[in-house]
């Protein structure tokens, strides 16, 4: 080892904290107490802040979002779907039971904004029911997006309605669906940190016993690291209280693993080198400023960089990783800050104890024989160390992720069993939020012309592969409406036709009767002719008789005249005497006289009667000769009717025979459930039941059409986001030509959603890595000075990645059957972006510190110097992500298992061969622009002073 850094003078920070060691150390405790007493707990603001992971200005989102806008039952996307399974086909009990739910759900207006109620409208109940009659399901929308504090609220509520109702016996009520799972991805993950965190501290303690033989060192080491990781907690915890910063379970369980790993690694770091130092000779204080000297700018330029690192995935647009870069850079922040502080100060006090001081002398022998062979044999060690890493790399040429969070989380959470007593019923997307279709026009489409296009689309929809079922105003149930095809009107016009035919025959049997009673009534008529003939001749000599008797008539009253104007002296005797009544004679002869007044009356009569007998006689010849045409059109009338019986019977037998299986053509087409000539007539607006069906899949004011489409595999699968685009394209192809050919389609949904996050995620991945590499690659450059080396650095951890994660692919997918879930890849690729620069970064360090000695002479010293500590601190770093892997989420058990074995190989493989290699190789150019020499200053300086004195003092004329 060089010794010219020992006439530096210390810095001036590592003299401050030589001083004030113990005001440091006292300064963290109340900071650690301060924050454990007055903040709560990370996990309950986790649960009390959490946030949504669902992009907002994704397409599948906008969709959902002009849903929420145009139907008006729901301002949510948050979906549950509540479970019925019976052990028999569920019956009235069951179904009295589900009334009941429903209108509990509706009642709580807090929670539950909408309830698809299929299963309760007869004409929709088919879409809810399973094929064995055994399960039923509800769709509830709730209050809260998905995954937020307030929709986690929600789910519990319709958890307690189900919980607190009791269910018919042989029935069971299950809570599922995309908000359920959201809902229990938090308590499942949360629920293992302790688990996680208890096993990354027996990892560290028996790793740290190890390397240092001192227990009283690991403890103080497990002190430090318990210490900054309740800072972190404390902190992140304090700013998401305020709503600064959003959490969810991956932020907390990556946050813990990163703050206990880096921790400890730095612990390694300002230890292993204070012990190296002492070894070398230098008392405790010298080798406390040398270790703060030689490892603060390499923790400092770590911890930016890996801090800068995950604050890169701010810079993304999906919130399951943008929420991960501000806590986690504030606990990397933390951790630098304890790391250059604390722990120096601990150092400082505990090496007055001798607690620090090496048990043993650090064998650097090992590690000395590998950077020997390593600058001998630099170009085979390479290429071997190329030929591991394609194992990794060929490996993820089959690389298949899984979309679906349900496969991530535990078999026994709620959400999961809810799902499993589904599955034995429903396909799985059925329990998934349904893709749904948007057609927007800008008329109201609720006429037969436009009901046509929407059927038309639904069947171009359901003609995708991997399309189950499609629900429309025009197939509420999955399937076409009943009686909707025209063969089927055909033949319900026949069918009524046929049930007619009996009634035409009844009235053809009237029609004979009648021809049977007008044959009688033209007798009768007949015999009316001939009776009427005999009253016109009778009437006419009345007639001529009355003409005789008036003429008698008159002359009686001429002679009666002449003898009243003879006899009117003596009459006017008996109308004078008064008492004429009493006399029998004289009453008797005035009513003689009376009645020969009536004689002029009876002859006016007779004169009007006359008048009237001449018009009876001058009429009735008129209508005797009526009868003969009455009587010839009623025969007529007669033949003509038994003509038309006649051609009618026939008629009606042709029908009969024609009508025999009328109806066959119309049940053929409802039983095949074919719409290709489907049709409703303008009159079924005005049907109630039909009115029901508009109101679930039209908007209020009918512009806006919405299809449920259920695919037949799971759709957050590869197969089931490859149907999103043919789905869309299916239906813009099927409004060409037509009305709607200018509507708007928008498509929404899980399968639409999860191509949002693949295509999202590789934006972000893209976004967040280069960013990531080019902050590494600056920290880098500014630390070693040399671009190449710098380039390097950040050349080798891309292969360590790219490495990293085909070996889990290769343990995952290959050797356990079980596929990578696709957060996975950016989690771990930015995190070990940034942590496996680290040990690269500490090896080049070590590489520039010993230079002085030659190029090949400081790869060795440096190699065997850094190889036992870096090796601790990667194995301590690698296996402390591992312990994720007892995690409840497979999820966080892969992300820690893929930082783990990238850790792994870029400890044991890239830092302890590949990297010197390269160097190696490239000799004096690994440090351009820096001027070195290849070999150490020559012997004759050495009278000059010691040869590390002038060889740094040639350097640095070499510099200017």
């Amino acid at each position: 080892m060089s010794t010219d850094r020992l006439h530096h003078k210390p810095p001036a920070i590592a003299r401050w904290i030589y001083r004030l060691a113990v005001p440091i150390i006292l300064a963290w405790l109340a900071i650690t107490v301060l924050l454990t007493v007055g903040v709560p707990p990370l996990e309950k603001v986790q649960e009390e802040r959490a946030v949504t992971l669902e992009p907002p200005k994704a397409p599948s989102i906008e969709a959902m979002q002009r849903m929420t806008e145009h139907f008006t039952e729901t301002k949510s996307n948050t979906v549950v779907m509540i479970v019925l399974e019976g052990q028999q086909p569920l019956g009235d009990d069951a179904h009295a039971y589900y009334d009941e739910l429903v209108r509990q759900l509706r009642a709580d207006s807090a929670h539950v904004q909408y309830v698809q109620d299929f299963w309760g409208d007869p004409l929709t109940s088919g879409a809810a029911e399973s094929a064995d009659g055994k399960a039923a399901y509800v769709q509830v929308s709730l209050t809260g997006d998905p995954g937020q504090a307030l929709a986690n609220q929600s789910v519990q509520a319709v958890r307690d309605i189900v919980d607190r109702t009791p269910a018919p016996p042989g029935v069971e009520a299950f809570v599922t669906g995309p908000a359920a799972f959201a809902a229990d991805l938090g308590p499942a993950g949360n629920r293992t940190i302790a688990l996680v965190t208890a096993l990354s501290l027996a990892v560290i303690f028996v790793m740290l016993l190890i390397v240092f033989r001192s227990v009283f060192t690991v403890i103080l080491i497990l002190l430090l690291v318990g210490i900054q990781v309740q800072v972190a907690r404390g902190v992140v915890a304090f700013l998401g209280d305020l709503e600064l910063i959003g959490l969810t379970t991956f932020v907390i369980n990556v946050l813990v693993a990163l703050a206990i790993a880096i921790g400890t690694d730095y612990g390694i770091f300002f230890t292993g080198r204070y012990q190296e130092a002492r070894e070398a000779g230098e008392d405790r204080e010298t080798a406390f400023y040398t270790t703060y000297r030689s490892v603060a700018k390499v923790v400092l330029a770590s911890g930016m960089t890996i801090a800068g690192a995950v604050y890169c995935l701010s810079f993304t647009r999906l919130p399951v990783f943008q929420t991960m870069g501000v806590p986690t850079a504030v606990g990397m922040v933390i951790a630098v800050a304890v790391a250059l502080t604390l722990i120096p100060a601990v150092l400082v006090v505990g090496s007055r104890f001798g607690i620090f001081e090496p048990r043993k002398k650090i064998a650097v022998h090992r590690w000395r024989r590998v950077g020997t062979a390593i600058v001998r044999w630099p170009a085979p060690i390479l290429v071997a160390t190329i030929a591991v890493a394609l194992v990794g790399l060929l490996a993820l040429i089959g690389y298949e992720p899984t979309y679906n969070d349900q496969e991530t989380i535990p078999d026994d959470i709620p959400a999961n069993v809810g799902f499993a007593a589904a599955q034995r019923h429903f396909p799985p997307s059925m329990m998934m939020a349904p893709d749904i279709l948007l057609v927007e026009a800008d008329h109201d489409m609720r006429n037969a012309p436009d009901l046509l296009v929407l059927n038309k689309l639904a069947k171009g929809v359901l003609s995708v592969p991997g399309v189950a079922r499609v629900q429309s105003v025009t197939r509420p149930g999955g399937v076409p409406l009943k009686h909707t095809s025209i063969p089927y009107m055909l033949s319900m016009s026949n069918a009524t036709q046929v049930q007619m035919l009996p009634f035409q025959r009844a009235r053809m049997d009237d029609m004979l009767t009648q021809a049977n009673e007008m044959e009688e009534m033209v007798a009768v008529m007949q015999r009316m002719y001939g009776l009427t003939r005999q009253i016109v001749s009778t009437t006419h000599d009345m007639v001529g008789k009355t003409h005789e008797l008036e003429d008698i008539t008159n002359e009686l009253r001429d002679r009666v005249a002449d003898f009243d104007d003879f006899f009117r002296p003596i009459r006017n005797y008996f109308y004078w005497e008064p008492h004429c009544f009493n006399i029998p004679i004289c009453w008797a002869i005035r009513s003689v006289f009376d009645t020969i007044d009536g004689i002029d009356q009876i002859t006016d009569k007779m004169r009007g009667l006359l008048e009237n007998l001449d018009r009876l006689d001058a009429l009735m010849p008129q209508l005797l000769e009526q009868f003969p045409t009455m009587i010839e059109s009623m025969q007529n009338a007669r033949t003509m009717m038994l003509t038309m019986h006649s051609t009618m019977s026939g008629m009606i037998a042709q029908m009969e025979e024609a009508s025999e299986n009328s109806t066959a053509m119309g049940k053929a087409f409802d039983a095949a459930q074919n719409d290709d000539s489907f049709y409703l007539p303008p009159d079924i607006f005005e049907n109630e039941d039909f009115q029901r069906v508009l109101d679930i899949f039209l908007s209020p004011d009918g512009k806006v059409a919405r299809l449920l489409i259920t695919q037949r595999g799971d759709p957050a699968s590869p197969e089931g986001i490859a149907r999103v685009d043919p789905i869309k394209t299916a239906a813009e192809e099927a409004l060409k030509g037509t009305p709607l050919e200018n509507a708007k389609v928008y498509l929404g949904g899980t399968a639409a959603g999860v191509k949002d996050l693949v295509v999202g995620s590789t934006y972000d991945l893209l976004i967040a890595g280069v960013a990531a590499l080019c902050l590494v690659f600056t920290i880098m450059l500014i630390v070693t000075r040399s671009f190449v080396a710098a380039l390097v650095i950040v050349g080798t951890v891309a292969l360590s990645l790219g490495t990293a994660f085909g070996l889990s692919v290769l343990i995952w997918q290959h050797i356990f059957g079980m596929q990578i879930h696709w957060v996975v890849l950016a989690m771990s690729v930015i995190i070990l972006l940034a942590v496996g620069s680290d040990y690269n970064l500490l090896l080049v360090s070590r590489m520039k510190e010993e230079i002085g000695a030659g190029i090949n002479t400081g790869i060795i010293r440096a190699v065997g110097g850094s190889g036992k500590v870096v090796t601790a601190a990667g194995l301590v770093f690698a296996f402390t992500m591992m312990s994720m892997l007892v995690s409840d989420l497979r999820t966080l058990g892969q992300v820690g298992s893929t930082i783990g074995v990238g850790l792994l190989f870029d400890t044991l493989v890239v830092r302890a061969f590949m990297t010197p290699s390269i160097a190696a190789l490239l000799g004096r150019w690994f440090w351009w622009p820096l001027r070195v020499r290849p070999r150490p200053a020559s012997s004759m300086l050495r009278p000059t002073g010691p040869r590390p004195l002038v060889r740094s003092l040639l350097m640095r004329q070499e510099e200017r």
